[in-house]
């Protein structure tokens, strides 16, 4: 009985009255369609608005959380379980065998109500929270829906509204070859779901099994990509680092501390090509201790150039690739680094070396805490910039000085006189170049974007439990 009960409060306080009526365009939930003239908490039109009845099966099958309490009033925030629940079933919805009525009496909530924790003044809300049969009524305004709960609402005149939420069973791409992508599954509770294969040309999808998927996996752990640098032995001399007959580094009294436990650190040396007569050489020193989370180790950069050693202060950290390019310039890029939870802010690092040995901090010139350029991890793309050098980058619209949120979130073009060009605006999601330099993108709900072609296919969780 429990999934039959409406969402508290019950709010016989509510003072101010008005007039809703029946949708009169059609309804989707993850794709199935509702039928507003016989549903016991039907949806409502308030001010050319549509509201959603925060049932318990709505917001379950949205995948949306709540909390209420006499103190608190009515807390609402997206689900944050991990793994997140999988759908199996379509909505079941709540009817009756009576219609409806065109229009209603309803009332303005007057209770306290938050939102992913940004409060909602619901007296000043050009569409306020409302109430009917003791439910809580949510405006599904882009604000609410899509910017604060995350989740996918769209029109069309043909089949009217649609909310897309909840949907997780396609996880993060795991990569690609000439003509699928492959994906994490969050149905691997099924060894035969373990991982998702779709054809990139038509969209067509299959399951692979955990054999399948251990294989794929494999394969992706070929030898060294060339732009990855290798590793490099550097001669020891008391505390003085050698790159060949050149002194790079001193050990400083923290470089040698050694772990009673543990021992001493780890020395890892990797050398990266940078155009004629020139290198770049990464330090890094990790003590092999216990730890909470990625166990990165301090690392230190140089440009030697001419035998002379350049330290790379804003390279503090791994780099993925070094790449030449036809100018005589070169990218030196980081991804973004894992964290325990998330990721390390500001680790997303993009800087372009000149002829003349100068680095020029592509974070620093936008001003953005993370420049993240695509395909930088990807073993199956030879090279992440086009033929004339340029990369697509991502900006999260974060400033790095103050780390204040800014209006150049977005996909961008960036060429080698540091010119930048806007692709699109921020798509909340994972971002990633193919082997042939598409951008594909894994939007939340298990949708899938091909960002090149401009095509977007979405499944839900149900069909993908049913497909063999």
């Amino acid at each position: 009985m429990c999934g039959l009960l409406p969402l508290p409060p019950q709010q016989a306080s509510a003072s101010v009255s008005v007039k809703a009526s029946l949708p009169y365009f059609p309804i989707q939930i993850n794709g199935q369609d509702m039928d507003i003239t016989h549903s016991q908490y039907p949806f409502l039109l308030y001010k050319d608005i549509t509201y959603l009845p925060m049932t318990w099966k709505n917001f379950q099958t949205l995948g949306i959380e709540y909390s209420w309490s006499e103190t608190d009033g009515l807390q609402i925030w997206s689900n944050r379980n991990f793994p997140p629940p999988i759908h199996q079933a379509p909505l079941e919805q709540d009817l009756t065998s009576k219609s409806n009525a065109s229009s209603y009496l309803v009332q303005v909530s007057d209770v306290p109500i938050t939102m992913n924790q940004t409060e909602i003044n619901n007296k000043t809300e050009p569409y306020p929270f409302l109430t009917y049969q003791d439910v809580t009524y949510m405006p599904l305004t882009w604000r609410f829906v899509h910017d604060l709960l995350q989740i996918d609402i769209g029109w069309s005149d043909a089949e009217g509204l649609s909310l897309v939420g909840g949907q997780n069973a396609i996880y993060s791409i795991i990569g690609d070859d000439d003509s699928s992508l492959y994906f994490y599954s969050l149905l691997s509770a099924d060894p035969a779901k373990s991982m998702l294969k779709m054809d990139k040309s038509n969209y067509q999808i299959e399951w692979k099994n955990n054999e399948e998927k251990d294989q794929f996996i494999k394969g992706l752990s070929t030898p060294p990509h060339p732009l990855a640098g290798k590793p490099v032995e550097l001669v020891r001399k008391d505390r003085d680092l050698y790159y060949g007959n050149i002194k790079v580094y001193t050990l400083t009294d923290s470089d040698v501390w050694e772990s009673a436990a543990w021992g001493a650190p780890v020395h890892t040396y990797t050398v990266f090509s940078a155009g004629d007569q020139r290198v770049i050489l990464s330090i890094n020193l990790t003590l092999p201790i216990a730890a909470i989370g990625p166990n990165y180790g301090t690392t230190y950069t140089f440009l030697i150039q001419d035998g002379n050693v350049t330290r790379l202060h804003d390279f503090n950290q791994k780099l993925d690739r070094v790449i030449p390019n036809p100018d005589g310039t070169v990218w030196i890029a980081s991804d973004r680094l894992p964290s325990r939870k998330d990721y390390i802010a500001g680790s997303a690092r993009v800087g372009l070396l000149d002829p003349n040995g100068t680095v020029h901090m592509v974070n620093e010139l936008l001003h953005e805490s993370d420049v993240r350029a695509l395909g930088l991890t990807n073993p199956s793309l030879l090279s992440p910039e086009a033929k004339d050098g340029s990369l697509y980058v991502v900006l999260n619209g974060i400033s790095n000085k103050d780390y204040a949120a800014q209006d150049t979130a977005g996909i961008y073009t960036l060429n080698t006189k540091l010119e930048t060009k806007r692709l699109s605006n921020y798509i909340f999601g994972d971002y990633y170049l193919d082997k042939n330099r598409n951008i594909f993108i894994k939007h939340r709900n298990n949708t899938i974007e091909n960002m090149s072609t401009g095509e977007i296919r979405t499944w839900f969780d149900y069909e993908l439990a049913k497909m063999k």
